[in-house]
């Protein structure tokens, strides 16, 4: 096992204690407040140094979890999927903080070792039956085509259709009141892609399910 160094073990147990309480992990602003640090980059650093010794995994840009090795470092475990910030259906915003707790639901650990929530906020989607306010599932894999992405870009959020053009992506609303947005090919390469829809929980008498995307 690798030795942690002591600002490696400090952001470690950092993040052990914030998981524990948040049932995510922190954010780069969360860990920048807690040490002090003037940039992202020492994080960055850190953390990257975590998921070589194993102590974290990687699934995308900024996308960290804890390791399944590392997990009996915790003192109780969570059930349910983390809520991990909120996404425009509508015109497009900019992403908003990872910390809004998790959702009181379980799925089989082989479906669900990275799946996470986002809330919606807008109307875009309506006719793909994901409302302003629903909590929608997240599986982090590039959408296909005909599927609905959830994406960064140009700094902002959009939950969109994703249409493969042969001159690039279309993401089409499914709401006639809005307009689809092109993205050329270039532009797609530099895009953060967040995930994939693959379906949304809902909330009756105080008791939470989950309804998949069928096809």
């Amino acid at each position: 096992m690798k030795t942690l160094t002591d600002k490696q073990s400090r952001l470690w147990q950092f993040i052990l204690q914030f998981y524990e309480e948040y049932h995510l992990l922190p954010s780069y602003s969360d860990m920048q407040e807690e040490f002090g640090y003037s940039s992202t980059n020492s994080i960055y650093q850190l953390l990257n140094s975590l998921v070589k010794k194993k102590y974290l995994t990687k699934d995308g840009p900024g996308n960290y979890d804890i390791h399944p090795t590392k997990r009996s470092e915790l003192s109780s475990a969570f059930p349910g999927i983390p809520i991990k910030g909120r996404i425009a259906a509508g015109g497009m915003h900019e992403a908003i903080s990872q910390n809004l707790g998790h959702l009181p639901v379980e799925i089989h650990p082989e479906k669900s070792d990275h799946y996470f929530a986002l809330i919606v906020d807008g109307e875009s989607m309506i006719d793909a039956d994901i409302q302003d306010g629903d909590y929608i599932i997240i599986d982090p894999r590039p959408p296909k085509d005909g599927e609905i992405g959830a994406i960064l870009y140009g700094g902002e959020t959009t939950l969109k259709t994703i249409r493969m053009k042969q001159d690039g992506v279309e993401l089409q609303p499914e709401n006639p009141s809005y307009e689809p947005i092109h993205i050329t090919p270039d532009e797609w390469e530099q895009i953060t892609v967040f995930g994939t829809f693959i379906g949304k929980a809902w909330k009756k008498n105080g008791d939470w399910g989950l309804i998949f995307r069928s096809g």
